[in-house]
């Protein structure tokens, strides 16, 4: 009986076969990263010591769009760099979200203008939940096991131990207006992270999902428009293609740290870091395509002399027939 694993990756890697016929575009020799910032903005925060923290956690709880960001970051940065950190939703109430346009229901109420098309239930890129899955999961410490790390393994260690206290807060769906006035529809960001730099500085990271239809039409220079605005505001803008997170989305949060500057290594450390296009996801044993789904679905395997990446069923069903 296939596995689970094997199906998916099957199943997947036809879908982005018959997009590329349909977009005519290279899809699966495209780079992971499709948009990246320019520069490293970091914003210096002003020094204030509260004596009480209740009203800045209430508000760093109820984060989710831009004034209430730099307001929490103006008022109670004290607090936030400390070591208080926002856990990511779970998988669950993401889905959720997703799917009943949370993030313009939250704009609506803060006073953006929304149609009330873009507030009902709607159908959305599942690039973004499989990215916010691998985040999460890498976040909560769940896919240790996806960095090979037995060879460096006190760097490896001291290296995430760095970024993890650095990032303050994930949020996801998160809203920004899209001028400077909230005449007009917002800016949904799919993650946004906000990283301590140095004392009394914050770096601001959106990560935003692309499907293969932004880049038709012109997308590519209305979304360098957009970038610079959001530049302008203080945000650096990280744009990731959707049918690589649907392939290997723990890869694409490995190279967001890595080009980010949050945990430089962390691609070095990934497992299947040396695969260069998505064609080149293949079961070494079975030579059926692979995605990593989830962080164990590629494993290393030595096969003769060799060492090759594989799937974790044909791994452990070589281990069970030997």
């Amino acid at each position: 009986m296939e596995a689970q694993e094997i199906k998916r990756a099957v199943k997947i890697h036809d879908y982005i076969e018959k997009l590329e016929k349909l977009t005519s575009l290279s899809l699966k020799s495209s780079p992971v990263f499709l948009g990246l910032p320019s520069q490293k903005l970091i914003l210096q925060i002003p020094e204030r010591i509260k004596p009480c923290y209740e009203y800045v956690e209430q508000l760093y709880e109820d984060i989710s769009e831009h004034d209430s960001l730099f307001k929490a970051l103006r008022t109670g940065w004290g607090y936030i760099n400390q070591d208080c950190k926002i856990v990511p939703n779970n998988k669950e109430q993401y889905f959720q979200q997703l799917n009943n346009s949370y993030a313009f229901r939250i704009a609506k109420e803060r006073g953006h203008l929304v149609p009330d098309c873009l507030l009902e239930k709607k159908q959305f890129c599942y690039g973004q939940y499989e990215a916010y899955y691998a985040m999460h999961e890498i976040f909560q410490s769940n896919a240790l096991g996806v960095w090979s790390m037995k060879p460096d393994s006190h760097n490896f260690r001291h290296t995430y131990a760095e970024w993890y206290k650095n990032v303050k807060l994930i949020t996801s769906q998160f809203v920004v207006p899209s001028s400077r006035h909230k005449n007009s529809i917002p800016y949904i960001f799919d993650q946004l992270w906000v990283v301590s730099h140095n004392t009394n500085q914050v770096r601001l990271l959106g990560l935003e999902i692309a499907g293969e239809n932004q880049f038709l039409n012109g997308g590519q220079s209305k979304t360098l428009r957009k970038n610079n605005y959001l530049k302008e505001l203080g945000y650096e803008m990280y744009q990731v293609a959707s049918w690589w997170c649907r392939v290997d989305p723990y890869r694409v949060i490995c190279e967001f740290l890595n080009l980010s500057g949050i945990f430089p290594d962390a691609t070095k450390y990934l497992i299947g870091s040396e695969l260069n296009s998505i064609d080149e996801y293949v079961c070494g044993i079975c030579s059926a395509p692979m995605v990593r789904w989830d962080w164990d679905w590629i494993q290393k395997c030595v096969v003769g002399d060799s060492t090759v990446l594989a799937h974790k069923h044909c791994v452990n069903h070589r281990e069970f027939i030997s």
